[in-house]
């Protein structure tokens, strides 16, 4: 690990790491079954018109008066075991985090015009000396941790041999790298003390318009590109294609990217997002549910869904654990936590209840205090007491795009214009993180908030939250709640 400091015990480390390429190397060897025929009593009906979140990254979650989906009871899903029965992997002695965690995300749309010029990519000296002054500033305010986009949409922000080029690393999802950009961050990250973790969006993939440019090398578009796939393995929602990870192969792609990222960079960690299903709608995963259903599967859709989920969930940290004991695994989900568990089918309560699937949850509390449902103070506590093991930590994920916008619509009438009446939400909220007994640190959100993405200079909009919010982060920890 390059300079986030951990703490892990070694007892039993040959022996996890052998059981675990045991349990790789057996799973990597099943066969998806065939889909059967399926008679029409088996055929999932569509409830409701097809919807999908915003393509934004770390969007404002749903409100609980959005929620239309009937809730998913705690009889119904499987809190200990993986569906097929089986316990997922779990090291000897849990990785913990025991430094601050001073975190800010680095996303797709901050770095873009970093990243390209027009439809390319910028030369890399130009680029080098960009980005120096992106890291200067993340330095600066007294961040030590830097959470990284490499998989937006089903893509890759680096050379890959997994996913295709991403148009916001290079201008188009044609043509090829003329450099690593990762590896120029990499290293100019490693000169300032910043540790680094791989951020993927697991499911959401690209549009129309944009898979058609992928070359054909690539799994995501061998599947487009096959009638018995495209709809199944790959499904269209609104504006995008969505990848089903109710199929293994599905989920192999998307472990063999984080292992691909572990494997090519020192990063410390992987970091996923909370873009899971993009609907409630049956027919999302109607075929596979079908197949399910005439293979004597009893689960109803949410709770097969959410097992899916956490099938992908405990394949990726086997995936993270076996590269290193030492990285992290980590989610971070919408800070609404009925959204995030019955609308997109997310066993936050089971990752946190148990060994085996996350290092840490980061729930995105993008709240005041006077929101009218989700008071940040109130939502940061939801979360913490979710959580049942020592295996994970807290992190909350903290939000200046309210702190820009100076109002929050879903906040109801007392709470609308909370971020205009006050200039200090954003430092009281991370002072309240220090008496959450279980946090370890925050995640903020995001560079384009903070500052312009041309020039670095600070946003005049953000500015007196920003500078109260720096001088505290640089003075602040968290090891004393977590003791």
């Amino acid at each position: 690990m390059s300079v986030q400091t951990h703490r892990i015990r070694t007892a039993g480390l040959i022996c996890a790491l052998l059981l675990l390429a045991t349990l790789l190397l057996a799973a990597c060897d099943k066969s998806p079954a065939a889909t059967p025929e399926v008679t029409p009593e088996a055929t999932v009906t569509p409830t409701e018109p097809i919807t999908q979140k915003e393509t934004q990254p770390m969007t404002e979650p749903v409100t609980t008066e959005e929620i239309t989906t009937e809730a998913i009871t705690t009889e119904e899903v499987t809190t200990e075991r993986t569906p097929d029965g089986t316990l997922p992997f779990v090291p000897d002695h849990p990785e913990t985090i025991d430094s601050d965690w001073k975190a800010i995300w680095l996303s797709q749309f901050d770095l873009q015009p970093i990243y390209t010029a027009g439809n390319a990519q910028r030369p890399e000296a130009d680029f080098r000396s960009r980005m120096e002054k992106v890291l200067d500033n993340v330095k600066g305010d007294g961040y030590n941790t830097v959470v990284l986009q490499l998989r937006p949409y089903a893509d890759s922000m680096y050379p890959s041999e997994v996913y295709p080029p991403s148009r916001y690393s290079m201008g188009s999802y044609a043509g090829a790298f003329t450099y690593d950009p990762i590896a120029v961050i990499m290293e100019l990250c490693a000169e300032r003390g910043l540790s680094v973790h791989g951020w993927i969006n697991p499911m959401r993939a690209m549009t129309e318009d944009e898979i058609k440019q992928v070359d054909d090398r690539y799994l995501i578009k061998q599947w487009y590109n096959d009638a018995s796939k495209k709809g199944d393995y790959l499904v269209f929602v609104n504006k995008n294609w969505y990848l089903n990870i109710a199929h293994p192969e599905v989920r192999k792609l998307i472990c063999d990217g984080a292992a691909e990222i572990l494997a090519r960079y020192e990063m410390d960690g992987i970091h996923m997002d909370d873009y899971f299903y993009p609907t409630t709608d049956a027919s999302f995963d109607q075929k596979a549910y079908n197949a399910y259903k005439a293979e004597g599967g009893r689960r109803s859709l949410s709770v097969w869904r959410q097992e899916n989920l956490d099938k992908l969930v405990s394949e990726l940290y086997a995936t993270v654990k076996t590269h290193d004991l030492r990285a992290l695994f980590g989610i971070s989900p919408a800070g609404n936590m009925g959204t995030v568990i019955n609308s997109h089918y997310a066993d936050v309560k089971n990752w946190c209840g148990n060994p085996g699937y996350i290092d840490y949850i980061c729930p995105q509390v993008y709240f005041g205090f006077e929101h009218k449902s989700f008071a940040f103070d109130k939502t940061c506590k939801d979360w913490q007491d979710i959580i049942k093991t020592d295996y994970v930590s807290l992190i909350i994920g903290m939000s200046f795009g309210k702190a820009v916008a100076g109002v929050d619509n879903y906040a109801g009438a007392a709470g609308k214009d909370e971020w205009t009446r006050h200039k200090d939400i954003m430092l009281r909220s991370l002072q309240y993180t220090e008496s959450l007994e279980k946090c370890v640190g925050v995640t903020v959100f995001c560079y384009q908030h903070l500052w312009d993405r041309a020039s670095g200079v600070i946003l005049p909009a953000s500015k007196l939250e920003h500078e109260a919010f720096a001088a505290y982060l640089k003075e602040v920890t968290w090891q004393d709640a977590a003791e």
